[in-house]
C-alpha cells in the first residue's frame, strides 16, 4: 500500500480539511496520515476561527512521520501563517519529498480570504515551485496572477479561455503543472491542466448542488493518492476529477443549509457493511 500525507488544516465539520482528505486517502485505496497546520472552528457555511499549532508542533509532526517512513506523495492544504510555510517548505527540501500537490487555499466560497497576504507571496514565490501541481480555484487564480503581474486590475475569469490564459501565466512562472478549477463557472465545469509545454481541457458534468463543502480538498487529496500509485499527471488528474464527481453525487446533506461531499459514498452503496463485521 502507498503512503500519502496530508498538510493541512482540521475542519471540525470533517466536511474539508485534514479529515475529507483521510476519507479521500481510504476511498482511494492508500494509507493516509497528517500533518496538522491549523485547527478551524467551522461548518459548511463559515469559518468562524483559526488557531494554528506551534512551529515546533508543526516541526515535530513533519519529522517523525519522515524519520520512519516512505512516503509515496504529499497534498499540501491550508498554511495560514507565513512562519509556518516558511518551515514546511525547508522540511519538504530536507527530506527529498516527492509528488507533491499544493492546494493553494486563500479565499474562501464566500469570497472571503483566508490566509495572510505575506502567507501568500511565500507560497506563490517559494512552495509554487517545489510542488508538482497547484490546484487553484477561480477566485485563488485571479489572486495568484495578481501577485505574480503585481497588478491590481486582473479581471475576473468569466471563460475558458481566461482560464487558459491565466494558467499559461502560472504555469511559466512555475515550470510546474497547474490545474484551474472551473467549477464555478456558470454554465459548465471545465477543468484545464496546463504546464508550460502542455494544455489539456478536461470536460465534466454539471452538477447543481449545494453539497460542495469539501471538493476542492477532496480533489487534491485524490490526485495525491493517484500520483503516490504511479499514475502520470493526466491520469492522475482525470481519475481525481471522477472521484469527485461521485462524492458529490453520493453528498451529504444537513437539512436546509448546505451538505458536504461524501468520499466514501459510491464505496457504501457496492459494499453491504453489516455483512462485513
Amino acid at each position: 500500500m502507498k503512503n500519502v500525507l496530508s498538510i493541512a488544516g482540521s475542519d471540525c465539520s470533517a466536511g474539508a480539511g485534514i479529515q475529507a482528505d483521510l476519507k479521500t486517502f481510504v476511498a482511494n485505496g492508500v494509507y493516509g496520515m497528517t500533518v496538522i497546520t491549523s485547527i478551524t472552528a467551522q461548518n459548511t457555511n463559515e469559518v468562524r476561527m483559526v488557531e494554528d499549532v506551534s512551529s515546533e508542533m508543526l516541526k515535530n509532526q513533519i519529522e517523525v512521520i519522515f524519520d520512519e517512513i516512505k512516503i509515496d506523495s504529499i497534498k499540501i492544504g491550508m498554511l495560514n501563517s507565513k512562519e509556518n510555510a516558511e518551515l514546511i517548505y525547508k522540511e519538504l527540501i530536507k527530506y527529498k519529498a516527492k509528488n507533491i500537490v499544493l492546494d493553494p487555499v486563500m479565499i474562501s466560497t464566500s469570497g472571503k480570504s483566508l490566509i495572510k497576504d505575506e502567507t501568500k507571496s511565500f507560497l506563490i514565490n517559494n512552495l509554487f515551485k517545489i510542488a508538482d501541481i497547484i490546484t487553484p480555484n477561480l477566485d485563488e487564480t485571479k489572486e495568484i496572477v495578481k501577485i505574480i503581474l503585481n497588478n491590481e486590475s486582473v479581471e475576473n475569469i468569466d471563460s475558458i479561455e481566461k482560464m487558459e490564459v491565466y494558467g499559461k501565466i502560472i504555469a511559466d512562472f512555475t515550470k510546474k503543472w497547474v490545474l484551474i478549477k472551473g467549477g464555478h463557472l456558470s454554465n459548465s465545469a471545465v477543468d484545464i491542466l496546463i504546464n508550460k509545454d502542455e494544455i489539456y481541457i478536461l470536460n465534466g458534468e454539471k452538477i447543481s448542488s449545494n453539497n460542495t463543502h469539501g471538493t476542492g480538498c477532496s480533489l487534491s487529496s485524490a490526485i495525491a493518492s493517484n500520483l503516490a500509485k504511479g499514475y502520470t499527471m493526466l491520469e492522475a488528474v482525470k481519475k481525481a476529477k471522477n472521484f469527485v464527481l461521485y462524492s458529490i453525487k453520493n453528498s451529504v446533506e444537513f437539512g436546509e443549509i448546505a451538505g458536504t461531499v461524501n468520499q466514501m459514498g459510491e464505496i457504501y452503496k457496492n459494499i453491504d457493511i453489516e455483512k462485513l463485521y
